[in-house]
C-alpha cells in the first residue's frame, strides 16, 4: 500500500487503474472508513480515475491522489494536468422511467458520485507548477 496522506503521482493509464484504486481503498481501511461506505467510495474511485484515463490527455499524463481520513470525513483528491474539466458544472436531469439504452450518453457517474458522495469540490487552479483540474470527494466515515 502506498500512503496518500501526500499526494502520489501515478501514470493516468488503464493499466494503473487497479493498483491506483487498491492504493485508495486500503487508506480507506486504514482510517477506518465502514465496509458499508466502502461500496460508495469505490464508485466515485471508478467514475473519476476511468474519466481522467480516458479522457483528460491526448497523449500520455499523470494523476496525482491524496486520500486521507480528515474529521468525521475520508477525502479523497485527485489532481491532472489534463484539458479542464469541470464535472460539475452541467447539474443533468436524468429522467425517471428511462431504459439505459434510452438515456442521453454521458453524466450518469458523475450523478451517482454526487448522489452517493458527501461533498464534491473542483477547481482548476495551479498545482505542481502548472495550471491543473482538481476534484475533492468527502465521505462520511460510518
Amino acid at each position: 500500500m502506498k500512503d496518500l496522506s501526500a499526494w502520489q503521482k501515478y501514470p493516468a493509464i488503464r493499466e494503473m487503474y487497479d493498483i491506483m484504486r487498491d492504493d485508495i481503498i486500503a487508506n480507506a481501511q486504514a482510517a477506518g472508513l465502514s465496509e458499508m461506505r466502502e461500496i460508495q467510495l469505490e464508485l466515485g474511485i471508478e467514475e473519476m480515475l476511468i474519466n481522467i484515463i480516458s479522457y483528460a490527455y491526448d497523449d500520455s499524463g499523470d494523476v496525482w491522489i491524496r486520500a486521507r481520513k480528515e474529521d468525521f470525513f475520508f477525502r479523497l483528491d485527485f489532481a491532472d494536468h489534463g484539458r479542464p474539466f469541470n464535472p460539475l458544472s452541467e447539474e443533468r436531469c436524468l429522467p425517471e422511467g428511462l431504459s439505459a439504452e434510452d438515456r442521453e450518453e454521458g453524466g450518469l457517474g458523475i450523478q451517482l458520485v454526487r448522489k452517493n458522495f458527501d461533498r464534491m469540490e473542483y477547481v482548476y487552479d495551479d498545482f505542481q507548477g502548472a495550471k491543473a483540474n482538481i476534484l475533492s470527494l468527502w465521505l462520511k466515515m460510518v
